[in-house]
């Protein structure tokens, strides 16, 4: 069994890490599973793991339960079967984000935790980018979606914004309640200065625009002069 590994660039897991290992251990789900990389960490850690994918193939930490899923199209299990679910970089590969966000709804328990970890297009960085290239990030040019399986559906990679997130979380039924910066770099700092310059510019959009927007968390700390991931921590209502 080779060593499983990130997939995703470098700093994608470190919020997500430091955050799980603050937390009381308890039955997770690792959805999309990938390797098992964070399935594993997990597992040291001592929490009950569970691993969900939908290439079969791509698991290499033996020992974990598996269950095949596509995620564009449901989830195997019951209503209210996990305290936590884990979904690391996985919802910009997907063409139906809304119904995986929604099965994460239900087969949480009441007052269960999602963590999301998300790819962070709200980054000053990548909107410099999209300013100076007309485009958010090389690999989505590229297309490069590192599956084993020929599945058409496993092979997708979008823009998958915050925007979309927050408008998605908040109709399936979660209340977001955390966010963190991940993979940041030098050029975070650097840029930390004009990314207050724009989060003040942006008190001066209306506020009708703000809401629809979400300003509130794509001018946050986290994800403005944030890195190239972001944790967005989420609670079933």
């Amino acid at each position: 069994m080779t060593t499983p590994q990130v997939i995703g660039g470098k700093g994608a897991h470190e919020a997500l890490r430091r955050v799980l290992a603050s937390r009381s251990p308890a039955r997770v789900l690792d959805c999309p599973s990938g390797q098992g990389v964070l399935s594993a960490y997990m597992r040291d850690l001592g929490w009950e793991v569970h691993c969900s994918d939908i290439d079969d193939g791509n698991l290499r930490v033996p020992g974990l339960p598996f269950r095949a899923a596509n995620l564009n199209r449901g989830l195997p299990g019951a209503d209210a079967e996990f305290d936590v679910v884990v979904c690391a970089n996985g919802l910009h590969r997907l063409f139906n984000p809304g119904r995986a966000v929604s099965e994460f709804h239900r087969v949480l328990r009441p007052g269960g935790t999602l963590f999301l970890n998300l790819n962070n297009y709200s980054a000053l960085s990548r909107r410099l980018r999209f300013l100076l290239y007309g485009s958010l990030d090389n690999a989505l040019n590229e297309g490069k979606c590192q599956q084993t399986t020929a599945d058409p559906e496993a092979n997708v990679r979008v823009p998958f914004l915050l925007p979309v997130a927050a408008n998605l979380l908040a109709s399936a039924g979660f209340e977001v309640r955390g966010m963190w910066a991940s993979g940041t770099d030098i050029g975070s700092a650097i840029l930390w200065p004009l990314a207050m310059i724009v989060r003040g510019a942006g008190m001066c959009v209306p506020s009708k625009s703000r809401r629809r927007n979400h300003l509130a968390l794509t001018n946050r700390g986290a994800a403005l002069p944030g890195g190239r991931y972001i944790l967005i921590e989420a609670v079933k209502r």
